[in-house]
């Protein structure tokens, strides 16, 4: 358990365009529709964005004990009372531009958020661990399916080279090459997420936006993340 889980809601403005709510939470985030919104206050952060057919994501991370979940789905079910005590917080913490988007969206659900310390190995004879079930990794990276992708393309171009005659050598040498990469890539993301967060580390002080440098700001840019634009494909690049 990461420590936080995260209210996630999709606010449908199709019709609304030009509504209070829609025109102010733009005023307020100017660079929403370009690119990924990010917002922080000590010990917590929200990510919006703009999705297609006029939409709205947000997701909300609040610092917390783990919550008890049913079932195997980290999605947790939210009742009217959990929902109503999420819009008087958001009052109390974000601009009332983005508290009002959340107030707005139909059916806000919680997601808790977990990851897995990095394996030591994905790969027994010819069984091979692909995607989530090799790294699963918080999406504070914003790479999770990209890492994904990436395992099938590196996966495909070993038993390529390879060929169907030696299915020992191929599963060794992707292993050989996505085992460094996606262990940098898990616990970094999970770093990003715990310092936007407010969590201790061994290795810094607690992260506060309102004091922080231009320096520790820096850190957070998702540019940094390990092999960000150059993750190997063959072990002749590794």
């Amino acid at each position: 358990y990461s420590g936080y889980y995260a209210w996630r809601g999709i606010l449908d403005f199709s019709g609304t365009e030009n509504s209070d709510t829609i025109m102010g939470l733009r005023k307020a985030y100017p660079e929403l529709g370009k690119c990924l919104v990010f917002d922080l206050v000590p010990g917590s952060h929200v990510v919006l964005y703009e999705l297609k057919n006029k939409r709205i994501n947000w997701i909300w991370y609040v610092n917390s004990e783990e919550p008890e979940i049913k079932g195997k789905s980290v999605t947790m079910k939210v009742s009217r009372d959990m929902i109503e005590k999420m819009h008087k917080e958001a009052y109390k913490i974000w601009v009332p531009e983005l508290a009002r988007v959340m107030k707005e969206t139909e059916e806000p659900f919680i997601n808790v958020i977990y990851d897995c310390d990095p394996l030591e190995q994905v790969v027994w004879d010819n069984v091979v661990l692909i995607g989530d079930a090799a790294h699963p990794t918080t999406p504070h990276g914003v790479r999770s399916t990209n890492m994904s992708i990436l395992d099938a393309v590196v996966l495909g171009e070993c038993l390529k080279k390879w060929g169907s005659g030696n299915l020992v050598s191929a599963p060794k040498e992707f292993q050989s090459i996505r085992l460094p990469v996606v262990t940098k890539q898990v616990l970094h993301s999970r770093r990003m997420g715990r310092i936007k967060q407010g969590l201790p580390l061994p290795d810094r002080k607690t992260f506060d936006p309102m004091v922080a440098s231009p320096d520790e700001c820096l850190e957070l840019q998702h540019k940094n993340m390990p092999f960000f634009s150059n993750a190997p494909v063959l072990a002749d690049h590794v």
